[in-house]
């Protein structure tokens, strides 16, 4: 008997908000344009420091050396900031599951629950994408997908920040501060050695920038210790506070290997992939790499509905 192809992953089901280009093989957050107001932001700072401050530099060989080093610096920061807009954050795959499947799936009641490192966690079953969300992950409201590891959706970049690319907003963190550090203490240089009252406001712009971005930085910094995430922190915080974080691996070189170096590999193809499946083969169309699929955990639970894994998140 012949058995038509099924759609492993079909962009016909895709709900999300977010924007798929150049055939669908660059990703990009719903409020991508959001990066855009972030740019312009650091080209009129940074132009107006090349301005009133660089070109003032004499001789003419540190006038161009400042240059230069500046230039290159905006350009790195302007990149990163690209790299999380423009970058799929572990977008969890949905099922296509038909309204009777959804209906038999739902088992998501107050009897099952995880245990991570011995600490009880509440299994949480996603309507929209129609999945059970992986542990630490969450459905972000404003893309309209579930992400792993979700910390937050960022206003800075316009897209969300979850496991595939908080290295990336780690690091354009870290180079926003330096890059407006740099500038605050050049820019008062200026002031007091050279007369150059002009760059007052811009060090009243640092100054007010800084207090945002500074205080955003330490936080992650803290996080990235504790391989915890702002979401977590948030929405477990009871627990944190009577168990302890179970997400931590007890060693906060391991803490940071987990969260900013540990290679993960891409749940989701935005390209349509089909292939023809055996007589035996599930009639529902899932998608094959979605390790959470309904199945498969379901499978795992004991007849207590409890299942125990060990996990470092």
């Amino acid at each position: 008997m012949k058995v038509s192809p099924i759609v492993t992953y079909s962009l016909e089901n895709w709900k999300g908000y977010n924007k798929l280009f150049c055939n669908k093989k660059i990703y990009a957050g719903s409020q991508y344009y959001y990066s855009f107001g972030t740019i312009a932001y650091l080209l009129f700072y940074g132009i107006s420091f090349i301005i009133f401050i660089i070109l003032e530099q004499k001789p003419l060989y540190k006038k161009i050396i400042y240059l230069f080093l500046y230039s290159i610096y905006l350009l790195l920061v302007i990149l990163f900031c690209l790299i999380c807009a423009f970058t799929d954050p572990g977008v969890v795959p949905i099922n296509g599951l038909t309204a009777n499947e959804l209906k038999n799936s739902n088992c998501c009641s107050s009897t099952r629950v995880f245990y991570i490192n011995g600490i009880r966690y509440k299994v949480r079953f996603c309507y929209t994408c129609q999945i059970i969300r992986p542990v630490g992950s969450s459905h972000c409201k404003t893309c309209n997908v579930c992400v792993e590891k979700f910390d937050h959706h960022c206003p800075l970049v316009g897209n969300c920040i979850g496991k595939n690319n908080y290295r990336y907003f780690f690091v354009f963190l870290i180079l926003i501060n330096s890059f407006f550090i740099v500038t605050l203490f050049s820019s008062l240089c200026a002031i007091i050695f050279n007369k150059n009252l002009i760059s007052i406001y811009i060090v009243l712009l640092s100054v007010l920038t800084m207090l945002f971005i500074t205080t955003l930085l330490i936080y992650h910094i803290k996080f990235t210790c504790r391989n915890m995430s702002t979401y977590s922190n948030l929405k477990m915080k009871d627990t944190f506070i009577l168990f302890g974080n179970p997400f931590s691996r007890k060693n906060c070189k391991k803490n940071c290997y987990f969260t900013l170096f540990k290679k993960y590999v891409k749940r989701i193809d935005f390209t349509i992939k089909t292939h023809q499946p055996k007589e035996s083969d599930s009639l529902t169309s899932i998608n094959s790499s979605n390790s959470n699929s309904q199945s498969l955990n379901f499978r795992t639970f004991n007849s207590y509905g409890r299942r125990n894994i060990n996990i470092g998140y």
